[in-house]
């Protein structure tokens, strides 16, 4: 390797996810004039305006607030899913992949993957999942489950047509229907729309106040009120009842709701012009279709190098990405991230690709 890639003395350039922001000022004033009532016994009055904030914007009766957008995933499965059954996923998606298995380990559900276009589910071949018999025995179908933005297909954003043809196939056959939101909020900025129009369809929907909304940590799961007080009992059962001085999180993730939003815009931004950069390298795909929100999905396309080692060439020159298969690598825009980070990324990328293009020397 040549000294192009030797480790700058600058801070790194953290794209590997936008969980890396820290908490705003805003936000660590409000943590520290929070209260700390009990959340046990229902008396967190911080932790209630949050879940009421969430609720409304979401345009659902009720709101859960929870650690973490797994865990709301979790008993979103938990609370919709029948033990037993099969719930239908995008064979790419975030719960089918990242999540340990806790819809088998913990609800008991069997996993129907679908191959979806750009991450979005087949109309039809939802409904041939749910009604066809295999081998004379059809399976109970419980739950659907969505992505928005679909985290693996490169963070598209998923419109509230796409949603609704889903879930109208769904409820035809009494089947219920859950969002992963983590970005949805990323989606919402995307399209021009209320988040509130991306989630009226489905029965539940989790979204993370920690990933661009930059809250320390926290998610909610929205609903419908007895969903949401059925979802109560089984966080208490996986032990995510009783989060003592909650209300501390909860005034961050107020000020996520409030005062984050319009942000992502900025977010979206950078991940398009970071993907335009990278378009015009040799020996790097990216499909800027896919680049609609914050996520650039780049695969790798030179004969030898894996994203592997292109990840950790990048994290010696400074820039930090992860690797999500053998040939591609995942790009995260958030708000640590200016419009000088992202022309010093692409020079890097473009740098590395030259130095690996290059003839090694004769020894």
């Amino acid at each position: 390797m040549s000294s192009i890639v030797m480790q700058t003395t600058k801070q790194p350039i953290d794209l590997r996810s936008d969980v890396m922001t820290p908490p705003t000022a805003a936000m660590w004033e409000a943590m520290q004039r929070a209260r700390c009532d009990s959340g046990v016994f229902g008396e967190d009055t911080t932790v209630r305006e949050l879940e009421a904030t969430g609720a409304a914007l979401l345009g659902k009766a009720a709101a859960l607030f929870v650690p973490t957008c797994s865990m709301a995933n979790l008993l979103a499965l938990m609370t919709l899913g029948e033990r037993g059954t099969q719930f239908i996923i995008e064979e790419t998606a975030h719960i089918a992949w990242s999540e340990e298995y806790g819809f088998a380990h913990v609800c008991g559900l069997f996993p129907r993957l679908l191959a979806g276009a750009q991450g979005v589910l087949p109309v039809a071949a939802v409904e041939a999942a749910i009604v066809t018999p295999q081998f004379s025995h059809l399976p109970r179908t419980s739950l659907v489950c969505l992505e928005n933005t679909h985290n693996n297909a490169g963070g598209i954003a998923i419109t509230p047509d796409q949603t609704t043809d889903i879930a109208t196939v769904a409820y035809r056959h009494g089947v219920a229907v859950h969002l992963d939101g983590a970005r949805l909020f990323n989606a919402a900025v995307a399209l021009g729309i209320s988040v509130k129009e991306l989630a009226d369809p489905v029965d539940t929907v989790a979204i993370s106040l920690n990933k661009g909304l930059c809250a320390p940590l926290g998610a909610l799961l929205c609903g419908a009120a007895p969903v949401i007080e059925a979802a109560r009992l089984n966080a208490r059962r996986i032990g995510a009842g009783s989060i003592h001085k909650a209300g501390i999180f909860a005034a961050a993730g107020l000020i996520a709701l409030t005062e984050m939003i319009d942000n992502l815009a900025h977010d979206n931004r950078r991940a398009a012009d970071l993907a335009r950069r990278l378009k015009t390298l040799p020996d790097l795909h990216v499909d800027l279709n896919t680049v609609q929100t914050n996520i650039v999905k780049a695969t790798v396309q030179r004969e030898g190098l894996t994203a592997r080692d292109f990840v950790a060439s990048l994290a010696r020159g400074g820039v930090l990405a992860l690797e999500r298969s053998a040939p591609d690598v995942r790009f995260v825009t958030h708000r640590m991230i200016g419009d000088e980070d992202i022309e010093r990324a692409a020079e890097v990328v473009a740098h590395i690709l030259e130095d690996f293009s290059s003839p090694s020397p004769r020894p």
